[in-house]
């Protein structure tokens, strides 16, 4: 019972902490609070977000005069660059919209150097047909149109800022497309940021940039106020069926960034996405980082472009808690393999030595792991369906299920009873086997995963080779010696493999709830099972006779 009580305190606390990265800067703790108006940036909404607004159409347009008129009265260059749809997309079938023309924004601040080192900061300006845009991309826009201000009222840029504000987005990036025959801009850019929304609330997150992205995280980390980014959101969006401008112009050969808001996805594309149901906190966040990123890059010189571009490594990043981004680069990947092989191998020397493991328990403790995660996940997958039963759950087109006022509170249920699942799984296991040989099945799994993530999809590795690095290191001493998971100093080490694996896998299980809804609940479920397990072996270990196992070999 003290075991559990220890176990769950620590996880609480730890979540805790790790879910300071999500909180929004506040006016008082954000050092560009007095710069940038969350007050003003709402007061554009009210009017971009009044209606409905694609492209070709009469509020489209009336969307497009209000943007322009806003950046003619700061007397700053504003044109609009028109283009027939037909010579972007010669397939028109593939089109919902029966315009002829798209119409980009494209305002400049006129920088000082000769360099020709110019930012591009870019949102879209129209909706779908079936929601005014308040988040997508709405938040996007009055961010640009509040950061120009601001910029504006400084002293002159050393670079250029472009503001452009695409039409046709929701036609398959049409804007982004017809802004390619600007070579005058793009010739002289050497840095994107694109703002987008995929919802109406929760952080922006870095999700997204181009590639050799190694000193350019680190940039953004050190730049803006209460950075949230994760290399793994890269790769889940890879897979995703979404698009942004960013997705079109990312093979041009110039640095990026592509920053997205995901919480409230069940406003995405949707009638709700209204000024009434916008976040003024997640607004502030866009403006905690499109302030510092315009004041830090328009100030940049060739040379340090120069030398942003010549890094050719690829980051592994993620935010701990708030304000603290790890991030290194995919180069450390390979010695962290080859580091947790080695410690395998030597754990694998030492249970063939002292002949503590025996071949038919551990292929029993192994497929019964394995069956204790298609358990939770069924569960889950039942749960989720009777609970969209229940409550009326929209499922869209993707799949997605969304309870409505109830949806965070079956999160938060479901994910209590997938923890207790699990650790009923766990002791099971452990009486019918034994301890020491489901702790190994649990980590020949994280070991899998790490080694497999680590050919595939780099940016997800960290959350597994971190882990079972620790774990692996754990278990040598375990098997060098036993008196220490018989003694208290087991707090020690079952507090190191909580704290780790919970600062890093719960922000992600929380991260894909948000972006997936309950739909992923029994892949969310299988984490939170591979997160447990491992937890309540060691604590079931301390009860099993291996000290006399090992005094007897």
């Amino acid at each position: 019972m003290e075991n559990n009580i220890f176990l769950s305190i620590l996880m609480l606390i730890t979540i805790a902490v790790s879910f300071t990265q999500f909180s929004n800067p506040t006016v008082s703790s954000q050092i560009y609070g007095e710069k940038f108006s969350v007050e003003r940036a709402m007061q554009h909404l009210k009017v971009i977000a009044k209606e409905p607004h694609p492209v070709g159409s009469e509020a489209n347009k009336k969307v497009k005069n209000y943007i322009v008129k806003y950046f003619e009265s700061l007397n700053l260059p504003v044109e609009v660059q028109m283009k027939a749809i037909e010579d972007i997309r010669k397939d028109m079938e593939e089109l919902t919209t029966d315009a002829e023309y798209l119409e980009n924004i494209i305002v400049k601040i006129e920088g000082t150097s000769r360099d020709n080192n110019a930012v591009l900061f870019l949102a879209h300006y129209d909706s779908t047909t079936e929601t005014p845009g308040a988040g997508d991309d709405g938040y996007g826009v009055v961010t640009l149109m509040e950061t120009a201000r601001i910029m504006s009222q400084l002293p002159p840029p050393r670079n250029t800022l472009y503001f452009v504000f695409t039409d046709g987005e929701e036609e398959g990036v049409l804007g982004a497309t017809a802004l390619q025959d600007r070579k005058d801009i793009f010739d002289n850019t050497h840095i994107m940021i694109n703002f987008e929304a995929r919802g109406n609330t929760e952080v922006p997150i870095l999700f997204e940039t181009t590639n050799h992205d190694a000193q350019l995280v680190k940039e953004f980390s050190h730049t803006v106020s209460h950075p949230v980014a994760y290399s793994f959101a890269s790769e889940m969006y890879k897979k995703m069926p979404n698009y942004t401008d960013f997705t079109e112009l990312k093979d041009i050969p110039k640095l990026g960034y592509n920053i997205a808001n995901i919480g409230g996805v069940e406003t995405y594309h949707a009638k709700i996405d209204t000024f009434e149901n916008s976040d003024r906190n997640t607004i502030r966040h866009f403006g905690a980082y499109a302030v510092p990123l315009a004041e830090k890059y328009t100030m940049l010189t060739a040379a340090e472009f120069e030398e942003l571009e010549k890094n050719q490594k690829n980051a592994i990043y993620f935010p701990l808690m708030k304000n603290v981004l790890v991030v290194y680069s995919d180069e450390v990947v390979l010695p962290l393999i080859t580091l947790l092989i080695s410690l395998t191998a030597i754990a694998t020397i030492i249970l063939i030595r002292k002949k503590v493991i025996k071949i038919k328990t551990f292929a029993l403790a192994f497929g019964s792991m394995l069956a204790g995660f298609i358990v939770v996940a069924a569960v889950l997958y039942g749960l989720v369906k009777i609970l969209a039963i229940v409550f009326d759950g929209v499922i869209d087109d993707e799949g997605l299920i969304v309870l409505g006022d109830y949806d965070y509170i079956a999160f938060k249920v479901l994910m209590l009873i997938t923890l207790v699942l699990s650790a009923f799984i766990s002791r099971w296991i452990c009486k019918h086997n034994s301890a020491l040989h489901f702790i190994i099945s649990t980590q020949v799994i994280w070991i899998l995963l790490s080694i497999i993530t680590n050919l595939t999809f780099k940016g997800i590795s960290y959350l597994f080779v971190i882990p079972a690095l620790l774990a692996v290191f754990l278990l040598n001493l375990a098997l060098l010696k036993p008196q220490v998971m018989l003694s208290n100093y087991r707090y020690i080490v079952i507090a190191s493999w909580t704290i780790v694996t919970t600062i890093l896998l719960a922000p992600v299980i929380y991260m894909i709830y948000i972006a997936q809804t309950l739909k992923f609940a029994p892949i969310i479920g299988i984490f939170v099972a591979l997160l447990i397990m491992p937890i309540i072996a060691a604590i079931q270990y301390r009860s099993a006779n291996v000290l006399s196992i090992f005094n007897k070999s």
